[in-house]
């Protein structure tokens, strides 16, 4: 058994029939055929049920595809490591969601674009933007902190050997399509949000409030609206009378279309650079965090 067995079996599992999977691998479809069928022998069970229609995997093969997958993903993490020491041509980062990140990468990406062919950006949720960057897929994460969640958040830097920098503060904004009845306040209280639905990202660890991304947490809400897209939420607040909370630092085309208006007795939040503690930054880690000072 090795490991491009494990990856011929995650590929056919997960495209459904052993043609497709082949043209994903770039492999002969009987090269991959040969591959399963000498693994079956070897661990003497059937993975598959083969129809004119596809494969489907077997009650086995469910239990082998679970193991594999974690074996897969160790050695995803085991490559990542090796090769952020050893390659210079990726950049990754992982953030949580943040309209300002497209003018900062642009930046980037102008300035290193003939040293560096691949630059990453992941938009997802707090525990993924931490586990990113614990497991090298990611060299840099970007999350908030404030007085609500930075003690949670630390304990599981800790736990993760991960460590921040500051780069910047803000006041929580409320964020409001143009044409919304508080559009054209100059500051909101929240008690006047109760009667609007609230748009919130969605996080893995709901039961750990530290993971949250929204920055406010309405008691008293009749209506939440739960997204894992940016573009899905601006558009939500441009068609409804829905909001959402954010840092207020919004650059490109959503400025047309969107009104930032400060919450009243907000709390100051810091906008962090996660990255490992045992890990030097690259030079084009440094000059992603002295650009995202700036912008704040």
């Amino acid at each position: 058994m090795n490991i491009q067995q494990m990856k011929y079996v995650v590929a056919v599992a997960n495209n459904g029939s052993f043609r497709e999977a082949a043209k994903k691998l770039f492999i002969t479809q009987p090269s991959l055929s040969n591959g399963i069928r000498e693994l079956e022998e070897e661990i003497g069970v059937t993975l598959f049920i083969r129809t004119n229609k596809g494969a489907s995997l077997t009650e086995e093969g469910l239990t082998f595809l679970e193991h594999a997958e974690k074996i897969l993903t160790q050695m995803e993490i085991i490559e990542n490591r090796y090769q952020e020491v050893t390659k210079s041509e990726r950049f990754s980062i992982s953030s949580q969601h943040y309209d300002f990140l497209g003018e900062v990468m642009g930046k980037v990406i102008q300035q290193f674009k003939d040293q560096y062919k691949n630059f990453r950006v992941f938009e997802t949720t707090t525990l993924k933007v931490i586990e990113d960057v614990k497991s090298y897929h990611s060299e840099l994460g970007i999350i908030y902190l404030n007085s609500q969640n930075q003690s949670g958040i630390e304990r599981y830097l800790e736990q993760a050997n991960l460590t921040y920098e500051v780069v910047g503060s803000f006041k929580t904004h409320i964020f409001l399509g143009k044409n919304h009845p508080l559009a054209k306040q100059k500051e909101i209280k929240l008690e006047q949000l109760c009667c609007y639905p609230q748009v919130r990202f969605t996080q893995e660890g709901s039961n750990f409030a530290y993971f949250s991304e929204d920055l406010i947490e309405n008691q008293e809400q009749e209506t939440v609206i739960y997204t894992n897209d940016r573009g899905t939420l601006m558009n939500l607040l441009v068609e409804t009378d829905a909001y959402a909370s954010g840092s207020g630092v919004v650059t490109g085309f959503t400025k047309k279309e969107i009104r930032l208006v400060p919450l009243a007795e907000s709390t100051n939040n810091k906008i962090c650079v996660l990255y490992q503690k045992n890990k030097t930054i690259s030079t084009i880690g440094q000059f992603f965090i002295k650009e995202l000072k700036q912008l704040f």
